[in-house]
């Protein structure tokens, strides 16, 4: 039941925390060319992405979530899916995933797991996914997020 409740987590390996810049940087740098981390198949690409997410569930998590609606689904699922999604798959330490979707324009770990839902959603939908247009608006909405603060002072 992947897409409703997520109960699977990263095999237990030992994580050296970056303590430099330059150490995070090189972390990066490998992490973005594993096909694995922790014990955990990382997608190449969103499409990748989609497969793993089928391949992960149920017919019926897939056919309860394709018939949800979009909006619904994306805010429900982000912290379950998503959650699950940006620990095991890298999405803060970097992965070729998250570096995927870095390279689309997509910065924030949240915003990688909203965009990676809305475009399954869609997907199964037979929808035209518009990432472009997805994307506009989640860096739009970050940057607002990020702006309002400032008004305040």
């Amino acid at each position: 039941m992947m897409l409703i409740v997520s109960t699977f987590l990263p095999a237990q390996e030992e994580i050296v925390v970056p303590a430099t810049k330059e150490e995070l940087e090189k972390a990066y740098q490998e992490n973005i060319r594993q096909s694995r981390l922790y014990g955990v198949y990382i997608p190449k690409d969103v499409d990748d992405a989609f497969n793993e997410f089928i391949a992960l569930s149920t017919k019926e998590d897939i056919a309860k979530f394709k018939s949800a609606d979009e909006d619904l689904v994306v805010k429900k699922l982000h912290f379950g899916i998503g959650r699950w999604m940006a620990v095991n798959w890298c999405f803060y330490e970097g992965s070729r995933l998250s570096h995927h979707l870095k390279e689309k324009g997509i910065g924030n770990p949240d915003d990688m797991i909203s965009f990676l839902i809305r475009a399954f959603h869609r997907k199964l939908n037979d929808k035209p996914i518009e990432a472009e247009k997805i994307i506009s608006q989640l860096v739009e909405a970050r940057k607002k997020a990020l702006e309002e603060p400032l008004k305040k002072e």
